[in-house]
């Protein structure tokens, strides 16, 4: 016995669509027939019209064309009546095609459909919102305005999803208003909100505007008495807050309202705040405390490490305190400094037919002028920074080219070093194998001392804090120096190593940083083998710390 087969997608799929188009055929006769039943009458007076107007017509206009179609009518058969049969096989192919395409608009039409939450709040509607999280966002609204009600709660939701339609959704803030409607002692008012936080409100928008514009003028006071470069003549001034503020009508509990003077109160009410400093060169303890409106005393409670001494290295991070109001007045003001003087840059050209001690300027450098845009913003009386935002230079710099011999002079033979002499900005600790000081820099003693410590330093090398041009390398007494080397940097700064026991290098000749430019030793008004070290900045002695560290 023959297994029957299981029918194809493609015969399962036709014979489903059939069964729908069979449902449509009957579904729309017995329509008519309902429809015909209850129609009699005024389908009669149709027919009359149709016969007489329009089948009549068509019927002898498609006798005078019948020898077009001789194969669709038989003999002795209407047109119309002809047709039938064709019109019903019709009916059996496009019923399945027309419920397909119904069924595909149903689909399309129910899930094109907008969504939205019916929110009801203590029995009342009070509108639709796109999700729970927007209703969520204007409970946190509410209970940050009513911020002074310790006891304020807010009553649980009943959602209700519902198609959207035309209806208007609700915002954050406009969920906030309707749930405080809901509330006893709410009232119309202006609300301060400073960074996103509710501060209080106030009964006028115009009066809250017209006292924080007085707070800001307060604060033009403050920045003209602690800076020279703002006066409160000034009008190109930018003056804002430096915290983000908002003011926003709505509605407020009567509990949050303050008074004009009562909110002013608590904005300008003075908090102190720890922040922390940069030491910069120049610097010390007394001044920064001063700075501040500190004592020197309660700056070194703030900074255990300089409890019990003086010796700070620029760069070191320093605690402070500073007074700063609730609400901080940004002052902005642009200063455009012209015929600002551009240093020109030096060119050295090696060459082999001149000796290391001998240089030549080939061109002679010329100082540039630029333009500078500087922006200086002062927060709470205090300079925060100040910076160049812009540059526009009206004169180049002509840069300074200097020849520079290469070649060794009889004598030396090959004790000299020749290094590149770039100058990186950043020094080197010039003893490497010790880091001991024996003496620090003071008023009376304007360099560094390094000596014995762990290991011995006599005979041992002292090496170029950076790269550079040597300046003098002279043996003797020397001022008490004693066999001494200086080098001239190309970022301005001079550096000097003193008490040396054998110099090698020449003056003139280029050294890199880290290179040998002596050994230490106990030359001249010493009293021990060490390296005297000196930075020299502008002609005068700096602390040396500000730019190398043990």
């Amino acid at each position: 016995m023959k297994q029957k087969k299981e029918p194809g997608l493609f015969a399962g799929l036709y014979r489903f669509h059939y069964g729908i188009g069979l449902q449509t055929m009957r579904l729309l006769r017995r329509c008519r027939r309902f429809v015909g039943r209850h129609t009699q009458r005024p389908r009669r007076a149709l027919r009359y019209l149709w016969l007489r107007r329009v089948a009549h017509p068509a019927h002898r206009f498609m006798r005078g064309v019948a020898w077009l179609f001789p194969h669709h009518r038989p003999k002795g058969q209407s047109y119309f009546e002809s047709t039938r049969e064709e019109w019903k096989m019709l009916g059996r192919f496009f019923g399945p095609l027309v419920g397909a395409v119904a069924l595909a608009v149903t689909l399309l039409s129910w899930t094109g459909v907008d969504y939205c939450l019916e929110v009801t709040y203590q029995g009342k509607s009070i509108g639709a919102v796109e999700n729970a999280e927007v209703y969520a966002q204007g409970v946190a609204l509410a209970k940050e305005r009513v911020v002074a009600v310790a006891d304020y709660q807010v009553a649980h939701p009943v959602f209700t999803m519902t198609m959207q339609g035309h209806k208007a959704l609700l915002t954050p803030e406009q969920v906030c208003d309707e749930i405080l409607r809901t509330s006893k002692d709410i009232v119309e008012a202006t609300g301060l909100y400073v960074d996103g936080k509710f501060v209080a409100a106030m009964d006028s928008g115009e009066e809250m505007q017209a006292m924080l514009t007085a707070i800001k003028k307060e604060g033009v006071k403050q920045a003209a008495l602690n800076s020279d470069a703002i006066s409160t003549k000034d009008k190109d001034l930018k003056v804002g807050f430096a915290q983000k503020v908002k003011m926003t009508n709505g509605l407020y509990p009567a509990s949050s309202l303050l008074s004009r003077e009562e909110l002013e109160n608590r904005l300008t009410a003075v908090t102190t705040q720890g922040i922390t400093y940069t030491v910069k060169e120049g610097d010390v303890l007394s001044t920064i405390a001063e700075k501040f409106s500190m004592t020197t005393k309660q700056l070194r409670k703030l900074n255990p490490p300089y409890a019990n001494t003086d010796f700070i290295n620029v760069g070191d991070k320093l605690k402070v305190q500073i007074e700063q109001h609730a609400l901080q007045v940004k002052v902005v003001k642009t200063i455009t400094d012209k015929n600002v003087t551009v240093n020109y840059k030096t060119q050295i050209v090696y060459r082999d037919d001149m000796y290391v001690d001998q240089t030549k300027t080939a061109t002679k450098g010329k100082n540039g002028k630029q333009t500078e845009v500087r922006e200086i913003v002062v927060i709470d009386g205090v300079e925060k920074s100040s910076k160049v935002i812009e540059r526009t230079v009206t004169k180049k710099a002509v840069t300074e080219v200097v020849y520079r011999g290469t070649k060794k002079r009889p004598g030396y033979g090959g004790q000299i070093e020749y290094g590149d002499g770039v100058t990186h900005g950043n020094m080197l600790w010039p003893v490497p194998i010790c880091h001991n000081m024996s003496r620090g820099y003071s008023s009376g003693h304007k360099a560094l001392d390094i000596a014995n410590g762990p290991v011995r330093v006599l005979g041992k090398p002292a090496v170029a804090a950076d790269g550079g041009v040597v300046i003098q390398a002279a043996t003797g007494w020397n001022g008490g120096y004693g066999n001494v080397v200086k080098i001239r940097h190309s970022n301005g700064l001079i550096t000097v190593y003193a008490h040396l026991q054998t110099v090698k290098v020449v003056t003139g000749q280029s050294v890199s940083r880290g290179q040998t430019i002596g050994l230490i030793g106990n030359t001249g008004y010493s009293f021990g083998p060490h390296l005297h070290f000196e930075v020299i900045k502008n002609g005068v002695k700096v602390n040396p710390i500000y730019y190398v560290k043990p």
